[in-house]
């Protein structure tokens, strides 16, 4: 498979619902899943979009995007290649040309899981080599979302001016205090929470 074979789709809330229930259900664990209808406000809002990328008429990957108008970063929420698609670079191929698809952004913001606190701590290193691999910069910050806690990384867009890790978590926060629909600002404030490098907690008075 080669990029010329692949095409870049927008997602229709529908296709977005049956890829949430079948795809997204079998790649992520609970602790990392939003429930689908945060996902589909999200979108219905205009502050997310989600590509289907696709071989003919077959999905081969699929990338969740958050991005409210106006933002300087687009957040990559989820990203997996279809198992059977697996292990042959394609997921390396798409992340670099994700920046294309994502016009006027000074950054990519991705979430790894942080290997200490994973389940499957090998595996967790794993994808952080991957991303590092594809030019993501580890920023030192971490973040805990519901039960689950990752390490936050950029990825540069080509031709943008550089985006600070500090910054790049405020805009973070921004993203999941906008999305953060049905959810009561006090329990946010629980479930969401930013930590800088050096442990301390940072609310970026949200």
């Amino acid at each position: 498979m080669t990029p010329a074979n692949l095409t870049w789709r927008r997602l229709t809330a529908d296709q977005l619902t049956r890829l949430y229930e079948t795809d997204l259900c079998r790649d992520f664990p609970a602790s990392e899943r939003k429930p689908l209808a945060m996902i589909l406000a999200a979108e219905a809002r205009g502050s997310a979009h989600s590509w289907g990328v696709f071989e003919g008429e077959n999905l081969a990957a699929y990338l969740l995007m958050v991005r409210p108008e106006g933002c300087p970063i687009s957040h990559l929420d989820y990203f997996a290649v279809l198992p059977d698609r697996r292990a042959g670079g394609l997921g390396a191929q798409l992340l670099a040309q994700l920046p294309a698809h994502e016009p006027g952004a000074r950054a990519i913001v991705i979430e790894a899981e942080w290997p200490e606190k994973a389940e499957d701590e090998a595996m967790a290193h794993r994808r952080l080599g991957f991303y590092a691999r594809a030019g993501a910069v580890d920023t030192g910050w971490t973040e805990r979302l519901f039960d689950a806690w990752f390490r936050v990384l950029v990825l540069p867009c080509p031709g943008q001016e550089p985006l600070s890790g500090e910054e790049a978590m405020h805009q973070l926060a921004l993203c999941y205090h906008e999305n953060r629909q049905g959810i009561a600002d006090a329990d946010w404030k629980k479930l969401v929470r930013f930590y800088r490098p050096d442990g301390t907690e940072e609310r970026f008075g949200l």
